[in-house]
């Protein structure tokens, strides 16, 4: 079964190289077959279908492409993960918006240059009928897995509500698998988990539903792509290619997704059935999307400067972190201004 976010572990940027090495997964092949002109990379990512086009793009000789030789690392854990872009283990590393909140006010030295995709129905909340809206979870016994992606779009959505966190009952759980456990043996009157648990629990659990998902609540739940800041600074045409290497792996996936589904699922170590379910809750973002996100159309919106702030405070009302950052100081436009151009 495919992997999703782990727990964000709320610390100190730490681990070691022992601690990478022992987490993650090489999935590049032999370096002695590549010319000795390309620039070598590293990528940092976890088992989920969001980060597929990664393959794509070494599958289809796209980093090369743009001169450059990738190495994509499977590792898990966010705080090995971390520690690797921080010591320059790597030199990209994948986040989402509710993380990364988190990571730069611990003052990861990163800067976010990319948006990958948006899930798109993957997440949500699984209750019982009588719970007919979010409102309606005041007073309610809600399973959740704490820190994670899953509580903080718990938490978007009550503040919404005009609900805090003291108007629930939280059950913390260890993992998303576990709340959708806990719901369907009756121990929570609702959970936020993400599919297959999410749809699972719905059919198994007596008188149960889903009350929402990501697909109804866009924005809440994406994934970015973040650089090390001081290799973004010496290494601004690797910056570019990568990023150029992600968009022409989504056409390529729009264009042949049976083919392109194939190389993610061999990619992941997972099935190709489960990568064609799990994509259909993921959208992947291409040029248009990022320009559109981080404000380089000119219309006035920029999503990830209004979203950024409101994460931080979603994750301080929770007392889940103590200090912000601007968005202004930990993203990168200019390499998509450059591409856009």
């Amino acid at each position: 079964m495919i992997q999703r976010r782990q727990l964000l572990k709320y610390g100190l940027l730490a681990g070691t190289t022992t601690a990478i090495a022992a987490c993650q997964n090489r999935t590049n092949s032999s370096s002695s077959d590549k010319p000795s002109s390309l620039k070598p990379i590293k990528i940092a990512i976890l088992t989920w279908v969001g980060y597929g086009p990664f393959f794509v793009a070494k599958d289809q000789k796209l980093f090369e492409k743009y001169g450059l030789d990738a190495e994509i690392l499977k590792i898990e854990d966010a705080a090995p993960r971390r520690s690797a872009l921080a010591s320059q283990e790597v030199q990209f590393s994948i986040s989402t918006l509710d993380w990364f909140a988190i990571e730069a006010a611990q003052g990861l030295p990163a800067s976010c240059i990319l948006k990958l995709d948006d899930s798109y129905g993957a997440d949500g909340i699984v209750s019982s009928k009588e719970i007919a809206k979010v409102a309606d979870l005041r007073g309610q016994s809600i399973a959740v897995e704490k820190g994670s992606p899953s509580h903080f779009f718990l938490l978007s959505l009550m503040k919404e509500a005009k609900l805090s966190a003291q108007d629930v009952q939280a059950i913390y759980m260890p993992t998303a698998g576990d709340a959708a456990s806990a719901f369907s043996a009756g121990r929570a009157k609702a959970a936020v988990t993400w599919e297959p648990y999410l749809s699972t629990s719905a059919k198994q659990a007596p008188n149960a539903h889903i009350l929402t998902t990501s697909r109804e609540k866009p924005g809440l739940l994406l994934d970015l792509l973040i650089v090390h800041q001081e290799y973004a600074k010496t290494n601004p045409d690797a910056v570019s290619g990568v990023i150029k290497a992600w968009f022409d792996a989504v056409e390529y996936w729009k264009a042949n997704p049976t083919q392109a589904n194939a190389v993610i699922a061999k990619g992941l170590g997972v099935s190709e059935q489960e990568v064609s379910e799990m994509v259909k809750g993921c959208k992947y973002a291409d040029l248009q999307e990022n320009a559109t996100y981080f404000g380089l159309k000119g219309n006035g919106t920029a999503p990830f400067f209004e979203s950024f702030p409101k994460a931080q405070q979603v994750w301080i009302e929770a007392g889940l972190m103590t200090k912000t950052v601007k968005a202004d100081s930990v993203v990168n436009t200019s390499f998509l201004k450059g591409i856009q151009a």
